[in-house]
């Protein structure tokens, strides 16, 4: 009992979700004494659900794999929809297998499967609900503190520590983007701040629904977000962002009609702290502004074009908050 106490404990220590689920399925794969782990994490596509595969236990070398909902086991599907627990042989009839759904607060954000040689003893079962509502709570509270209260999205001062762990790879090859609404505050005062927050609203959700799987995704305040996209080239963000900044420009905007954004990026530099690198962002958006909005504009191409000096400084110990 001891250490089940203090590895509830080491899980709610954990701040980082990433981190904290993939420290959740090592508990539970050494208190089930499974045989195989997965986590599986509910991705939104509009009217398309997809599973992505987060975390496998022993490790596979094809983990990430991503398959829709409707084509998945019916046993996961039943779980989803049911929000419980589901057992049921393996394919081969020689283990047991255990599906178990992942919720915050809101909805299911992901299943969990297990497989072992048996069906999970009644005090092990009651265990890992146990865990799984310790997860769902500090889920939670991690959102309280995380998410902006109007649109859902991670607010500003996850920021900086998000921004931390992309740069903590060696070789970085990601873009950060500053998406501001053009004109916002002829919103506020033509239609009322309601109909402002409701823009603000729909523009997030198009910001989840077109950049699904980045997790990078922040209202910075006001009528400004921020994306921090990964595994992204200097031209592929241009073609992405464009590609958005078009798909606000054609929505639907209840009340208040037409909407755009201008969009500032720049790549992130293997040193680059985060104030330099929204900095070199926040520059290359204030062009935007200033050349008629409703465009991208790139930091690189503006210093390359001599309508930037380029000299804005990318480490060092600048803070932005």
């Amino acid at each position: 009992m001891s250490e089940l106490i203090h590895t509830v404990a080491d899980l709610t220590d954990l701040r980082n979700k990433d981190v904290l689920e993939a420290a959740l399925a090592r508990v539970i794969f050494e208190l089930a004494e499974a045989s195989r782990l997965s986590i599986w994490r509910v991705v939104n596509e509009g009217a398309d659900i997809k599973l992505r595969e987060r975390v496998s236990l022993p490790p596979r070398a094809e983990q990430g794999t991503e398959i829709p909902l409707r084509a998945a086991r019916r046993e996961w599907r039943d779980c989803y929809a049911g929000r419980r627990h589901i057992s049921c042989p393996s394919d081969d009839g020689e283990q047991c297998r255990h599906v178990f759904p992942l919720c915050n607060e809101r909805e299911v954000i992901g299943l969990l499967e297990l497989l072992r040689p048996s069906r999970l003893a009644s005090g092990q079962e009651q265990t890992l609900h146990g865990l799984l509502r310790v997860y769902r709570n500090h889920l939670g509270l991690l959102d309280y503190g995380d998410r902006d209260e109007l649109t859902g999205l991670l607010n500003r001062r996850t920021f900086g520590t998000y921004f931390k762990q992309i740069t903590a790879e060696k070789a970085v090859h990601a873009v950060i983007a500053v998406i501001d609404v053009d004109f916002f505050k002829r919103v506020n005062d033509q239609f009322g701040h309601p109909y402002g927050d409701e823009v603000l609203i729909l523009l997030a959700r198009l910001i989840s629904r077109y950049f699904v799987g980045i997790e990078g995704v922040f209202r910075f305040g006001g009528e400004e977000f921020l994306l921090i996209l990964p595994d992204m080239k200097q031209e592929q963000a241009w073609s992405l962002l464009d590609s958005f900044r078009l798909a606000v420009a054609q929505a639907a905007f209840p009340q208040v009609g037409r909407v755009t954004v201008s969009i500032g990026f720049t790549k992130i530099r293997v040193d680059d702290s985060c104030a330099a690198a929204f900095g070199r962002a926040d520059e290359a958006l204030y062009l935007a502004k200033h050349s008629g909005r409703n465009r991208v504009k790139c930091y690189e191409e503006l210093v390359l074009e001599g309508y930037l000096a380029g000299n804005r400084h990318s480490g060092g110990d600048i803070e932005l908050f």
